[in-house]
């Protein structure tokens, strides 16, 4: 039986494939070698790997809203900041470390920064989604084809993977985590997927930094609006969820007491959740939502190399 890692980048501007692939499948390579011997290193290489793609829709989406995108620049700078969290060893991921990035300031600094004012207890919410991450919005609004264009490119990786009979892991960011989780329910509820792939299952799915938790996201996701076992997907067997302290986008850092219902009716194995500190640096900043920092961390190379 073969193995599939599939990886699903997240919101905001990206390089082309190829170049953020590169970047991905580095980090990852990296923790590995880092933390792990050289047989993990070939198991891990040896695995069908793959990016789910979507960065022209996103892109394009973007520039129409009037933001403007350095390619060259953003690449260089994903570079730099892969280089630096190489340079750390395994047991550096603490608090401390993370306290003394330049640039470092909370979800709620972040927030109050962007609306005007104070926050106490919040969430994503309309208003502050359409302004910080106006790409995710859109993914939410039913009168638009983007949800549909940015959710096509994971369909036949996932079908190919399950048509191979291939133990399959799905690596998934940001708004990936959102594609992900509403392509895996319509593998297993609608009509064109249901008979041949609803049986099939994902073996693990890691989320990295995900707004899943979040009141106003998951009232978008596929499923949201029914009762009963039919809500949610029944295909993942383990889901290991992956947040990092600071990152407004998964400010709701726990997924297992939003989806504690899937137990109820028998359709997941397992929910975990993992607060990490994510030691990117981007521009200057420090940067917890980066997706380099999620993949090279420790506790995410332990879920991957466990898996293998």
């Amino acid at each position: 039986m073969g193995k599939t890692i599939l990886f699903v980048h997240g919101r905001s501007f990206k390089p082309d494939k190829v170049d953020l692939w590169k970047l991905w499948k580095g980090a990852v390579r990296a923790g590995i070698k880092r933390d792990y011997p050289p047989s993990k290193l070939r198991a891990f290489d040896d695995a069908k790997t793959e990016m789910i793609y979507y960065g022209n829709y996103s892109n394009q989406f973007l520039r129409s809203k009037g933001q403007s995108y350095n390619k060259v620049a953003d690449v260089r700078d994903r570079q730099k900041t892969l280089e630096s969290l190489k340079v750390y060893d395994a047991n550096q991921f603490t608090k401390s470390t993370y306290k003394k990035l330049p640039g470092k300031a909370s979800y709620k600094e972040f927030i109050a920064d962007v609306l005007g004012g104070p926050v106490g207890a919040i969430g994503l919410g309309e208003e502050l989604t359409s302004f910080a991450a106006p790409d995710m919005a859109h993914y939410w609004n039913p009168d638009t084809q983007y949800g549909s264009d940015v959710r096509y490119p994971m369909i036949n990786p996932l079908r190919r993977a399950m048509d191979r009979g291939d133990r399959i892991m799905v690596v998934s960011h940001s708004l990936g985590t959102m594609i992900s989780y509403d392509t895996f329910w319509k593998f297993a509820h609608m009509a064109e997927y249901r008979d041949k792939y609803s049986r099939k299952k994902i073996d693990r799915w890691i989320t990295l930094g995900s707004p899943l938790a979040d009141e106003t996201a998951k009232r978008h996701l596929r499923g949201a609006q029914v009762r009963g076992r039919r809500k949610y997907p029944n295909n993942v067997v383990d889901w290991f969820n992956v947040a990092a302290e600071d990152d407004y986008i998964s400010h709701d850092s726990k997924v297992r007491n939003d989806y504690k219902e899937m137990f109820k009716y028998g359709l997941i194995r397992k929910i975990e959740d993992y607060m990490i500190y994510n030691l990117s640096v981007r521009d200057g900043d420090s940067n917890p939502h980066s997706g380099i920092g999620y993949l090279i961390h420790p506790t995410v190379v332990n879920l991957i190399c466990k898996w293998l």
